[in-house]
């Protein structure tokens, strides 16, 4: 899944985004649910009563649903061959950049609901600095999975699926080398 990338975060020329995404919309329905509420009661009491103060309440079960939506939709999370970056705001921005070379471990998890319909939180713990957290985003489990390939060095404790270091030359080159510093050091001794 990849979304149009907001300009907000700076992405390197060289870098190639792997994945990008948002919170899951649904995760808006409890402040939906409350706006609808706070709605409806405040018409239903207004027009029973006959007292227009609870009307008052009508304007704020339309703000709550409509400020969950607009946060939601200032939230990008990407991931390139680079970096992740979280993106928050929409009239100000903030930008968190995190080198995968920094990201030490990482987790999933679901909810009840997360589970029942595919979606969880992602938090990736960051060597020197906060953890980042992917909240709320279809598959969790894969796209930790694409983090952890792509932050994997060159320790040897991951397994088959890291790469093997490339040490220019062979056996033979690196042999020669060393006889060549040996002979050099006996002459330096003389």
């Amino acid at each position: 899944m990849t979304d149009s990338i907001d300009p907000a975060i700076p992405l390197d020329t060289s870098e190639s985004v792997e994945w990008s995404g948002r919170p899951r919309i649904t995760t808006i329905l409890p402040a939906a649910v409350i706006g609808g509420l706070l709605l409806v009661s405040g018409i239903v009491v207004s027009v029973t009563t006959g007292t227009l103060l609870l009307l008052a309440v009508v304007p704020l079960g339309v703000a709550i649903p409509l400020w969950k939506y607009l946060a939601l939709q200032g939230v990008q999370y990407v991931i390139t061959d680079e970096a992740l970056y979280v993106k928050r705001g929409v009239l100000t921005r903030s930008v968190t950049q995190a080198n995968l070379e920094t990201v030490q471990n990482s987790a999933f998890e679901q909810d009840l609901t997360g589970s029942i319909f595919g979606y969880g939180s992602v938090t990736f713990e960051i060597a020197g600095g906060d953890d980042l957290s992917f909240r709320a985003i279809e598959d969790p489990r894969t796209i930790r999975a694409l983090v952890d390939r792509a932050a994997s060095n060159d320790d040897g404790l991951g397994g088959g699926d890291r790469r093997e270091p490339v040490v220019p030359g062979d056996l033979t080159q690196w042999q020669q080398i060393r006889d060549e510093i040996r002979a050099i050091r006996g002459s330096l001794k003389k």
